[in-house]
């Protein structure tokens, strides 16, 4: 039988912070920032819902963890809910468990995850998608990055270096600002953000104070080489036209929240801040940046590399399951169907329901 104890993320001692690590180390699949103990820490001083299940081998010994948010209606999702772009068991590779066993152990009537790697077995009999998340590989240097991008046929190297030279003629030389802790530079880029999710109907991430809270605790705390925001600006002459603010732990950065200027729009700044920051990394200990799911053009062209993951739910009844059920099969009817752009609808609107659940 699976066996579980639940506790507070203050309960987690030095003993179990140093077994969460251990588990995550040779793990691939669990390098990303957003599985590291630090995470569920930052969240949880924003928020007083963050809990953490201990996973149990039958002699009493610490198997693994998961951490998760809990509703006041018995609802679990995943910690940090709409600002997390991964989550799942902090474990061995080969760890087993009967997951709806762990949910009646811990109260929990469903759990509802979006990103979840696919070699997490207890969640894949679960799955109602699957979603590639695209990753930009640089473990080898910016010659044999650009080299695996010429192979794959993509153009947007090319595309970046026209509009360098045209932005360089209009405003002066490009300026990349790595690790910047300019309070101004990352206010803009939060301005412009909320700009953009006004201007396309999108749920504004930063309407709440937690997460606003959140990423700020990051953007201070955050150094070099260990946990924390990481933002990237890049100028035109003297002038800040696109800022990337990343969540990085060790050599791995999580491309986060990028936005630019409006007035240089036609210069694709994004594009070119990406290439810019690629190629200084490419220099430096970070071995890859992640740039999430959803299968827009600049992540296909920039990224070499790639991982799947699952979205779902597990409910521990019938009647837990009855409605998501419903919406899953609705969305993937409309997928396969002719629709046109209509298909994509109900996916759409799935995730903007899932969005403002978890910024409640």
């Amino acid at each position: 039988m699976s066996k579980a104890e639940l506790i507070s993320v203050d309960e987690l001692g030095t003993s179990e912070r140093d077994l969460w690590r251990s588990l995550r180390q040779g793990q691939e699949v669990l390098c990303s920032p957003y599985f590291s103990d630090h995470w569920v820490k930052q969240v949880a001083l924003v928020r007083n819902d963050v809990k953490v299940a201990v996973l149990l081998q039958d002699n009493g010994r610490i198997a693994g963890f998961l951490p998760y948010q809990q509703l006041q209606t018995g609802l679990a999702l995943p910690v940090g809910g709409a600002l997390s772009d991964y989550h799942g068991i902090i474990a061995n590779s080969d760890y087993r468990v009967d997951f709806q066993q762990i949910m009646q152990q811990i109260n929990v009537k469903r759990f509802d995850f979006s990103y979840i790697p696919k070699t997490q077995a207890c969640f894949s009999s679960y799955a109602w998608v699957e979603q590639r998340s695209h990753i930009i590989d640089i473990s080898n240097g910016w010659d044999a990055y650009l080299q695996q991008r010429k192979q794959r046929g993509s153009s947007a190297n090319y595309r970046a270096e026209k509009r360098v030279r045209k932005l360089v003629k209009d405003f002066g030389e490009l300026r990349l600002k790595t690790h910047s802790k300019d309070q101004k530079v990352f206010d803009q880029l939060l301005n412009w953000k909320r700009s953009q999710y006004r201007k396309t109907r999108n749920p504004d991430v930063f309407a709440s104070n937690w997460t606003r809270d959140l990423v700020q605790n990051l953007f201070e705390n955050g150094k070099s080489g260990e946990f924390g925001g990481v933002l990237f600006a890049l100028y035109a002459g003297d002038q800040l036209i696109a800022a990337n603010y990343c969540l990085g732990e060790s050599d791995v950065l999580h491309s986060w929240f990028i936005a630019y200027s409006p007035e240089f729009a036609k210069y694709s700044p994004g594009l070119v801040l990406f290439e810019k920051m690629i190629e200084h990394l490419a220099e430096t200990n970070i071995r890859e940046i992640d740039l999430g799911t959803g299968n827009y053009r600049f992540k296909t062209s920039l990224a070499n590399k790639s991982r799947m993951v699952n979205a779902g739910f597990v409910g521990n009844s019938a009647l837990a399951a009855l409605i998501p059920s419903y919406g899953y099969r609705l969305r993937k009817w409309a997928e396969i169907m002719p629709l046109g752009s209509l298909s994509q609808l109900p996916g759409k609107a799935m995730r903007r329901i899932d969005l403002h659940r978890g910024l409640a």
